[in-house]
């Protein structure tokens, strides 16, 4: 993701048309309930046999061609696994493997995990241009949060 790109989601235009898998405008309180009603369906908002393909079966299993770690994509969502690539995928090492979510480009961090209860979001309005520290920052951040059990 180009810098250019991601300031073009910010375009009035683009932010009032709303592009599906990007550009999503939100707060972290906002963003971590909406994890938190994936991880417990309030009111029965999705169907449930639906919401657990989602949150459970991978259909994605080739390399991330950055990382050559597997993608582990399901319907809309990333999950952690059980392979130990957990942090790889941008969960950090202290998740379970059935935790789930989905991190934005530029240091967005969104999560939840099954076993613990606790959904974490991490936004930012910066952009770090060096990949490889945001990719520790990230882990170290998810990592942190993780242990908050």
């Amino acid at each position: 993701m180009t810098e250019d790109a991601l300031l073009g989601f910010n375009n009035p235009r683009v932010r009032a048309l709303g592009v599906p898998g990007g550009g999503g405008v939100t707060t972290a309180s906002a963003h971590a309930l909406y994890y938190q009603a994936l991880l417990h369906n309030p009111g029965g908002l999705w169907n449930d046999d639906v919401l657990r393909d989602v949150k459970t079966h991978v259909r994605n299993h080739l390399p991330d061609p950055l990382l050559g770690v597997p993608a582990n994509r399901s319907l809309g969502l990333v999950l952690a696994g059980d392979d130990g690539r957990s942090g790889e995928r941008g969960f950090g090492r202290t998740v379970s493997g059935g935790a789930f979510g989905h991190n934005g480009a530029g240091g967005q961090l969104a999560w939840a995990d099954p076993a613990s209860g606790l959904s974490f979001v991490y936004l930012t309005n910066g952009l770090d241009a060096n990949t490889l520290r945001q990719a520790r920052r990230d882990i170290a951040i998810n990592s942190l949060a993780g242990q908050l059990r």
